[in-house]
C-alpha cells in the first residue's frame, strides 16, 4: 500500500486583460472596437511543479492568456455572455486538473450612467460531467445496487448502459465480474469525485490489498471527466471502451490529440 496522497492547491489568477473587440449588436457596436476587460482564475493541485520547480508539470496560464488574447482580440461577438461563456469553455477543455474556474468579462461605459456591464462565471455552480465505471464480483448484484444508491448522493445519474458479465483477465482464479457504468453529472472536482469514489469503495466493504487483481466487493474508477479520458488503462480491458462510447459517443478515444 502506497503512502496517503495529500494535493495542495493553489489558484492561479490572471487580472484585467486588456483588449478590444466588436461586441454588440446594434450597428455602431459591430462597426467600432471596443474595450473589454477579462480577468480569470483556477485552482490546480501545485505539489508536483512546486517539489519539481519544473515548468512541464505547472500549468501553461501563459499558452492559456495567449489563445484567450488571439480569440477576442479585434473579433466579434454579439453579446458578453457568449464570450464569457466561450472563454470559460476554453479554460476548461485546457485540462481535467483545473478546478473552480472563475471568469469575469467587463465592458466598460456599456450602459449610460454606468461604470460597467460584467458578465461573471464561477465554476462552483456549473456541473461536470463524468463516466464512473462499476466492477464487483462479491455480492454483485447487491453491491451494485448499493454504489448506485451512493453516487446519487454526489450526483445526477443520466444515463447507465446494461450491465454485464465478464471473465478475469489478470487474475484468473476467482468468479466472473459484474460490470456497467454510469454518465453524472457532478459538482465534484475531479479530485474530489475520486475521493468520494474511494469512500464509497471502503463503505461497501472493500479492502485493499498487494493484489490488485482481487476479487472484491466494489470497484468504482472515473473513465471520463469533462470530456478529458481518465482512466489511462482502459484500453487493457475492451468493455470499458465499450461503455464509454455508449455513454459519451463524442469523445475519440484513439485520437491522437485526445487529452488525458
Amino acid at each position: 500500500m502506497g503512502a496517503l496522497y495529500h494535493p495542495k492547491l493553489s489558484t492561479v489568477r490572471v487580472e484585467n486583460l486588456r483588449l478590444r473587440a466588436f461586441i454588440g449588436f446594434i450597428d455602431w457596436e459591430t462597426e467600432k472596437l471596443q474595450d473589454i476587460i477579462i480577468s480569470y482564475s483556477f485552482k490546480y493541485d501545485t505539489s508536483l511543479a512546486a517539489k519539481t520547480d519544473n515548468v512541464q508539470n505547472a500549468v501553461d496560464y501563459k499558452k492559456i492568456t495567449k489563445e484567450i488574447i488571439d480569440f477576442v482580440d479585434h473579433k466579434s461577438f454579439h453579446l458578453i455572455e457568449t464570450l464569457a461563456e466561450k472563454i470559460y469553455a476554453f479554460i476548461q477543455s485546457s485540462g481535467a486538473e483545473l478546478q473552480e474556474i472563475q471568469v469575469k468579462v467587463e465592458k466598460p461605459h456599456a450602459l449610460r450612467f454606468a461604470d460597467n456591464v460584467l458578465v461573471e462565471i464561477d465554476g462552483k455552480d456549473r456541473y461536470h460531467t463524468a463516466v464512473v465505471a462499476l466492477g464487483s464480483n462479491i455480492d454483485s448484484e447487491q453491491n451494485f445496487s448499493k454504489a448506485l444508491s451512493h453516487l446519487q448522493e454526489i450526483g445526477f445519474i443520466m444515463k447507465r448502459t446494461a450491465f454485464i458479465k465478464t471473465k478475469p483477465l489478470k487474475f484468473e482464479e476467482q468468479p466472473e465480474f459484474l460490470n456497467g457504468a454510469v454518465l453524472i453529472n457532478t459538482k465534484k472536482s475531479l479530485p474530489e469525485l475520486k475521493m468520494h469514489l474511494k469512500q464509497i469503495e471502503a463503505i461497501l466493504g472493500r479492502v485493499r490489498s498487494d493484489n490488485k487483481n482481487a476479487p472484491r466487493e466494489i470497484d468504482l474508477d472515473v473513465l471520463t471527466y469533462n470530456g478529458f479520458l481518465i482512466d489511462e488503462d482502459i484500453e487493457e480491458l475492451p468493455f470499458l471502451i465499450g461503455f464509454v462510447q455508449q455513454l459519451e459517443p463524442e469523445i475519440a478515444l484513439f485520437n491522437s490529440d485526445i487529452k488525458k
